[in-house]
Order: structure tokens, then sequence, then C-alpha cells
């Protein structure tokens, strides 16, 4: 019996010696699983941060945005139905003022997620649009029922209703880029703690290789997301958020240089007639070589996008000098395709009417002062028989 006890005590330290190689063993397993749980969990967070910027964040952007610019359509509409009493004109109020509904419809869906934006659009922006829709109901109604005169006394009233928009826009620009990046930081956040995932798994060369390709591959599409929020998805040219941001920018930049800023709008003619010719597949495609040209015509003069639709536009702020050049480039290059366009009669193939204007900023003059007129141009452009080049100088 005395003498198998060292025996037995051997064989209890080599059991312990394997219980402790086996916890070792075990703890490992457990840190690489713990450690991919994690590391995955915060790719997943990523991934899903970035999903909120595409499905909730970028067209909450998009739609807020609209609303002062289909005001402003608005505006100019009912004082252009005002002066012509044309059933087409008419008609495009009709379709503008449908698009700001369908908007604030939109808007309106917007969960407890954005209490700020929320209260904005109820307390202040929805209140004064269905005001501004009064008014011009009553204008509509005035027009129609041949009381010009009375129409005409109040033909500027509308603009009091946009000014008094303004303020509200700018709180809801302000709100919608806290939105944007509170779901960037949100993002960057998430990448921060992948970063120290990879940190933490540094010594598993497996892990670390993944860890480094997944962040690589997030990291471009965090910068594909930011391209998609400014370009138009059908003709890949950067779309009305980049435009307003950069024309905000060039007038910034002008009113310290003590510069001018030019704006070209640019209005495919009968493209409604086209569509309905030729189908909606047609009509992008139609789009699409028309923006190709843009770029190619005006891109080395000054930043083209698409402004809405079938509108596109053109700012400057270097080469003003050189501005109604650059418009009959794009008029003359876009008959140059020979697009047939055969119900667009009497010339038979697609064409664009073109307004211009130059203006030097002051602490007076706004964007949307630029933008009235460049649109008012291009009214008179298309009202004057189409496929032509109004301008409107202001200084």
């Amino acid at each position: 019996m005395f003498e198998s006890l060292p025996t037995e005590k051997k064989e209890v330290r080599l059991n312990l010696k394997l219980s402790t190689l086996q916890f070792y063993l075990l703890l490992a397993l457990f840190s690489l699983m713990f450690t991919s749980i994690w590391s995955y969990n915060a790719f997943l967070k990523i991934e899903q941060e970035n999903d909120r910027i595409i499905t909730e964040a970028i067209p909450i952007s998009n739609a807020a945005s609209q609303l002062f610019p289909l005001l402003l359509d608005q505006e100019l509409t009912v004082r252009s139905y005002l002066l012509d009493q044309n059933d087409q004109t008419f008609q495009q109020f009709k379709n503008t003022n449908a698009e700001l509904k369908e908007t604030i419809v939109r808007l309106k869906m917007l969960d407890q997620r954005h209490p700020i934006l929320k209260q904005l659009l109820a307390d202040e922006a929805i209140p004064l649009i269905l005001r501004t829709d009064g008014f011009y109901e009553q204008q509509i109604q005035w027009i129609q029922s041949n009381q010009i005169d009375r129409a005409t006394l109040k033909r500027y009233s509308g603009m009091d209703y946009v000014n008094q928009f303004r303020p509200i826009n700018a709180k809801i620009n302000q709100d919608i880029d806290k939105i944007i990046q509170e779901a960037t930081d949100r993002s960057k956040q998430a990448s921060a703690s992948a970063k120290w995932v990879i940190v933490i798994v540094v010594s598993v060369a497996v892990l670390l290789l993944l860890a480094f390709l997944q962040t690589f591959r997030l990291e471009r599409s965090q910068q594909a997301l930011i391209h998609r929020s400014l370009h138009d998805a059908l003709t890949a040219i950067p779309n009305r958020r980049a435009f307003d941001e950069h024309l905000e920018a060039s007038f910034t930049a002008a009113r310290e240089r003590q510069t001018d800023v030019g704006l070209i709008l640019i209005d495919v003619d009968e493209f409604k007639l086209y569509n309905d010719t030729y189908g909606h597949l047609k009509g992008d495609w139609c789009l699409q070589k028309v923006a190709g040209t843009l770029k190619k015509q005006a891109g080395e003069f000054g930043h083209v996008s698409r402004y809405g639709g079938e509108e596109f536009a053109v700012i400057l702020t270097e080469h003003i000098e050189q501005i109604t050049y650059v418009a009959e480039r794009i008029r003359s290059e876009i008959l140059r395709m020979k697009i047939e366009h055969k119900a667009y009669d009497p010339l038979c193939q697609l064409s664009v009417s073109i307004g211009l204007a130059v203006v030097h900023p002051t602490e007076t003059l706004t964007e949307g002062d630029l933008i009235v007129l460049a649109d008012q141009a291009l009214y008179r452009a298309k009202s004057s028989g189409r496929n032509r080049i109004s301008s409107h100088e202001a200084s």
C-alpha cells in the first residue's frame, strides 16, 4: 500500500497538468469565439448604419430639401399663369402642387426618431404651406373667373409666403444635416469599435486578415454612400442636393472675392411628349445622352448637375464672360446629336431651351434670386418658340 502511494500522486500531478493545458486551450478557443462574434457584430452594425443612411437619412434629406424649391416653382408658375392664362402653365402648377403634397405626405410618415424635424414640419412648415395653397387657389380662381385686376394686385404676395418659408427651410436644412451627421457618426463609432477588435485579435493572423479586408470593404462602401447621396442615379452627374450645396458655396466665395456667379438652366423641349411617344426607357436613355453632352460641353467651365426631371443646370464661377458661348455650345451639340423626336413639330428632333443669368452676390441677393432670374429667362426661351437661349443679367 505504501509503495503504491507515490505512483498515485504522480498520476494526480499528470492529470493536473493535462487539465491546465485543456483550460488554456479552452480559454483560447472561447477568446477566439468571443472576438470573432464581437468582430462580426461590429461589422454588422456598420452595415446597418450604412443601410440606415441609404434607406432613411438620404430619403428624408431629399424629400425635405424639395419643399422650398417646390414652393418657389409654384410662385413662378402662378405668376406666369397670371400673365399668359396658358393651360400648359396651369398644368405645370397642378403638377408642382401635387408633387409638393406628395412630399408632405412622405415627410408626415417620419417616426419619432426625428422629433425636431417632425415638430418643424407639423408646427411651422406644413401650416405655412397650407396657407400658401389657399392663397394660390384664390389667385387661380380669380384668374379663371377673369378677375385679372384683383389677381394682379396680389401677384407679388406669394413671395411673402416664400420669404416666410426661408428661415423655416434653413432650420429644416440644419436638422437634415444633423440627421445625416448623426448617422455618419454612428457609422464611424461602429468602425472604431471594429478597429479595436482588430487590435485585440492581431495575434490571430487569419482573423486579422479578414478584419482588414472587411474594414477596407466598409470604407469603400462609405465612400460610395457619399458619392451616391450627391449624384443622380440615372445620369451619374451631381444631383439637386449637390447643386444646392455647390451654389451656396459659390455665393459665399463670390461674396468674399467680390466676383460674379452665373447659372445656366437647361430644359429638354417637349420631353413629356417624347416619353409619351417613345416610352420611359427611351426617355431615360435620352436624359443620359443629354447629361453626357453637358459634361462634355460645359464640364470644363462649370459645375454640371441634374436640377430635376428633364431640367439640368450649370453653375459658373469662372469664365463668366463665356456663359453665352457655353450655352450655345450646349444647344448646338444637342441638335448635332440628331435624336429623333417625330412628334415635336416642326423640328422633329430633340432640342433644348436655355435660360441664363449672372449676378454679383451681396448680403441681400441670395441663391434663390439667381435661380428665379435664370428660371424666368428659361421660361422666356420656351414661350418664344423653344430651341433658343434667353438671358437675364443683373448687377
